[in-house]
């Protein structure tokens, strides 16, 4: 059970197309029902428990380049459900200026999540940052939508444009799904590397969706339970200081670019 904890820590879900689960849980839904698994009524505290599990993947430009496309994914989420929201509410005659106000800052924070620079230093940084802001102003927006719709009003905004929704970021979704199989390849490389064996049968089943990355988990596990004692020790110590490493490095770049304050 160890190992396959070892070895899950070392790989991106696959994203789903939802919310993206833990593949994209960057930015919580306008809406009553948000599918984000993070607490939607607070505000990010910058190195939280969720924000730390994505920043981790954070330790090269292509995990980086994941968790800003997958923010950009939510937000471009939220501000749709938004508009609809604000549109019904303008034919039941109420005033919608303060969302509109919080609709165009969270806009900006958009554009912004768009021009971010995943290979940059401080791309981690980046992150939380407009993550944060995101989330302050999508938690604004619903406390300020619930005080004039209903939860059952909010949800049946959000399923009659639920096609429009998934049609405007299908692009999104499936670079996102490109990217995250990019960079599980990788890993699954550097695991092969540590067990010094490689089954490309798998690699490559796993990049053409024949195979799923649990499969390949378990062959992996496979593959090492089969192995001397010492060996196996030596193959799950490595994994374990390979994650370490991984760690610091997300956090430090993060603390130090400002992240600490």
């Amino acid at each position: 059970m160890m190992l396959i904890l070892s070895i899950s820590t070392l790989a991106i879900a696959d994203d789903k197309g939802k919310h993206d689960g833990k593949g994209d849980n960057s930015g919580n839904q306008t809406g009553a029902d948000d599918q984000n698994e993070t607490n939607e009524n607070e505000a990010i505290d910058p190195m939280d428990s969720e924000t730390g599990k994505e920043i981790r993947f954070m330790n090269n430009s292509l995990g980086a380049e994941i968790r800003i496309l997958q923010l950009e994914k939510a937000i471009i989420k939220n501000i749709l459900v938004g508009n609809m929201t604000i549109e019904v509410l303008k034919g039941l005659d109420f005033n919608t200026t303060t969302l509109e106000v919080i609709l165009d800052e969270l806009k900006i924070v958009l554009e912004d999540v768009k021009a971010a620079n995943a290979s940059a230093n401080d791309s981690v940084q980046v992150f939380v940052e407009l993550k944060n802001q995101s989330k302050n102003l999508t938690r604004q927006f619903r406390e300020t939508i619930k005080e004039l719709l209903t939860d059952e009003k909010i949800r049946e905004i959000k399923q009659n444009i639920s096609e429009i929704v998934k049609e405007s970021i299908q692009d999104l979704t499936h670079l996102i799904k490109i990217r995250i199989r990019q960079f599980n390849r990788n890993q699954i490389y550097r695991l092969y590397g540590i067990i010094g064996e490689t089954n490309s049968t798998f690699i490559n089943g796993y990049i053409n969706e024949s195979i799923n990355l649990s499969q390949v988990k378990l062959q992996i596990c496979k593959m090492i339970n089969q192995m001397a004692k010492e060996q196996k020790f030596d193959v799950f110590s490595e994994i374990k200081e390979d994650n370490i490493r991984r760690n610091i490095h997300s956090r430090d770049n993060f603390e130090h670019h400002g992240g600490n304050k």
